[in-house]
């Protein structure tokens, strides 16, 4: 029997993009804090089995980015649950080893399976301007996306390592049966953001990666401060807007997740239903 066959409803918090500051002015840091404080207290009413930080926790500036580091991960863990936190590129302005420490990560990108779904979570800035290439096929990668100048230098792409790893992941789940949902800070698809901010620098390779494996039902990201949605090769991709600009679009701050055997179901800090998604076999 597969695991899917047992998969019950499973409910996580998400948010993405706080960009936490320690200088701004102190009425906008107070409403900051209460927001954040609000949706803990939501998910913990709605008994969520785990939390979701998509990236850019931090705004990442740089005489106080490990004050803010201190300041927003002690936020978060004013929840009692589990937190799974994703590298976004502000995070970087972060030493990344005091920074994997503080959101208690011993590894920038990571799995795990929760009630027959496997999280898939990527690390987008592995090959970027802010981590030194691990390999010489990352190194040629990093300077091949610098010299295009449509590409911006705060986006990254996923190295040769975490893409084998990866590809392992997708023959496992396949195997298992396992339902997969990708996490990665960046967008993975041009229509679901736009030219100022960005995407994953390579993109199609991976959407193609992840297009070979009938295990992948959806990929949630952030970095896209506005949101998007599309669906391709039968998985849909979803673009949650940033709590940073959170007055601009009331309709999404932050939410909360619910995946069952057949659909993934995103609710805002209303609870109103924003995304009702069917999975496609």
């Amino acid at each position: 029997m597969s695991t899917s066959d047992n998969i019950s409803t499973i409910k996580f918090g998400i948010i993405t993009d706080i960009h936490f500051s320690t200088t701004s002015e102190t009425a906008v840091a107070i409403t900051t804090t209460a927001d954040i404080r609000g949706w803990l207290e939501n998910c913990k009413k709605h008994n969520v089995d785990f939390l979701f930080q998509l990236g850019d926790l931090i705004k990442g500036s740089e005489e106080h980015n490990q004050e803010e580091l201190r300041q927003a991960s002690s936020l978060l863990k004013e929840f009692s649950g589990t937190i799974h936190h994703v590298i976004g590129n502000h995070c970087l302005a972060s030493q990344k080893k005091k920074l994997l420490e503080a959101l208690g990560l011993q590894n920038s990108y990571y799995t795990f399976i929760e009630k027959g779904f496997r999280f898939i979570v990527l690390d987008g800035m592995e090959v970027s301007i802010q981590n030194k290439p691990e390999t010489p096929e990352d190194q040629q990668t990093l300077e091949y996306y610098l010299a295009e100048p449509a590409k911006h230098d705060y986006c990254g792409a996923v190295g040769l390592r975490q893409k084998t790893w990866l590809k392992n992941e997708l023959h496992t789940a396949e195997r298992t049966g396992d339902n997969v949902i990708v996490i990665c800070h960046f967008p993975f698809l041009v229509n679901t953001t736009d030219t100022k901010h960005g995407l994953l620098w390579n993109h199609q390779e991976i959407v193609e990666l992840l297009a070979s494996s009938n295990s992948v039902k959806a990929c949630i990201s952030g970095h896209y401060h506005y949101g998007g949605y599309a669906i391709k090769d039968k998985i849909h991709f979803v673009v949650l807007p940033a709590f940073v600009n959170r007055h601009e679009h009331p309709h999404f701050t932050c939410g909360k997740v619910e995946l069952q055997s057949n659909r993934m179901m995103i609710r805002n800090q209303k609870d109103e239903v924003v995304y009702n998604l069917l999975f496609l076999q």
